[in-house]
């Protein structure tokens, strides 16, 4: 089993972010493919924590959401913890190789991205 633990600072209110990770459409591809393989919640803590675990890839984790910054600033830490269960050879090949981290750490920041132009949740 392998496990990656990333995490990403968001220039974005709490409530926006979690609300973000909530919403299908924004989810970071990483965790879609997880719930669209039969991964089902565990725990859900609102505005703090987000836990899963099955799915036909064995994916299992934890999401964790942190407030940032002084009063009145406005920030938010992501913090993933990604338990993999790789079979076969390719799928160890790819984990040894680093590329599942590497994808986590890209999604992370396409998240960010997305949270940070879009504000989903927020009136313009």
């Amino acid at each position: 089993m392998g496990r990656i633990e990333e995490s990403v600072e968001i220039d974005a209110p709490i409530e926006v972010v979690y609300r973000a990770w909530t919403e299908r459409e924004s989810l970071p591809a990483c965790m879609r493919g997880g719930a669209d393989r039969g991964a089902a919640a565990t725990e859900v803590v609102a505005l703090d924590r987000i836990a899963w675990t099955g799915g036909a890839d064995g994916q299992s984790g934890v999401v964790t959401f942190h407030r940032t910054g002084e009063a009145g600033e406005l920030g938010t830490r992501v913090m993933l913890q990604l338990d993999t269960e790789p079979h076969g050879l390719w799928d160890h090949l790819v984990e040894g190789l680093g590329f599942t981290d590497r994808h986590v750490i890209d999604e992370l920041a396409a998240f960010k991205a997305y949270v940070e132009e879009n504000r989903p949740g927020l009136a313009a």
